[in-house]
């Protein structure tokens, strides 16, 4: 099956990410882009295009800035320590507000979903997040059903996982929507990775 047009997906990288949070879904989509016969693009991006130091001190150099190029159709915003200044970063709200409003799926891991809270996109919809931050995300955003025990939380326009490994569990299904579940075990054969869990 082919497109008109390409399935354009974005991963965040930003300084102090949680290395597995980001580098988990970019590995996994990007393995998706790899098998399927859909045309998707997989990228990485950082806000200003630059190198950034994740947690843990991992360095890496995305393939450019965040605002470049066309719209993306899924953007995967990670967790990490580094989040604590995108919660108050108004241009970085601002930006995830446009692009949700012109039609991007919303996709967060571990404390991410603290960001898209921020931003005034998890209002009304259930989400989760990593077990640490959830009392927090429930107690700071009374508008959001915060779920616990869950590995993901699919909310149609927005998807949210639980931390670090979890966004894996995420993107596979998120692989099985937008494809279906054999792409799905597909993608997790190539990663050795069980596949569907048992519970999202």
């Amino acid at each position: 099956m082919t497109d008109v047009l390409p399935y354009r997906v974005t991963v965040l990288f930003f300084e102090d990410v949680e290395p597995l949070d980001a580098v988990g879904p970019w590995e996994t989509l990007r393995l998706w882009q790899e098998l399927t016969e859909r045309d998707v693009v997989v990228r990485s991006a950082s806000i200003d295009g630059g190198p950034v130091r994740c947690g843990l001190g991992l360095t890496v150099t995305p393939d450019g800035a965040i605002d470049d190029g066309p719209r993306p159709d899924l953007l995967v915003h990670p967790g990490g320590a580094g989040t604590d200044l995108l919660q108050t970063d108004q241009t970085h709200l601002s930006r995830l507000r446009a692009l949700a409003d012109e039609g991007t799926l919303m996709a967060s891991v571990c404390n991410g979903a603290l960001v898209l809270a921020a931003a005034g996109l998890l209002a009304g919809l259930s989400a989760t997040s990593h077990w640490s931050v959830l009392d927090d995300l429930a107690s700071r955003y009374p508008d959001v059903d915060v779920l616990t025990g869950q590995r993901w939380v699919d909310a149609g326009h927005i998807v949210t996982s639980a931390g670090v490994s979890a966004g894996i569990d995420m993107s596979l299904h998120l692989v099985d929507r937008l494809e279906g579940a054999e792409m799905a075990r597909q993608v997790a054969h190539v990663m050795e990775y069980p596949w569907p869990p048992e519970t999202p």
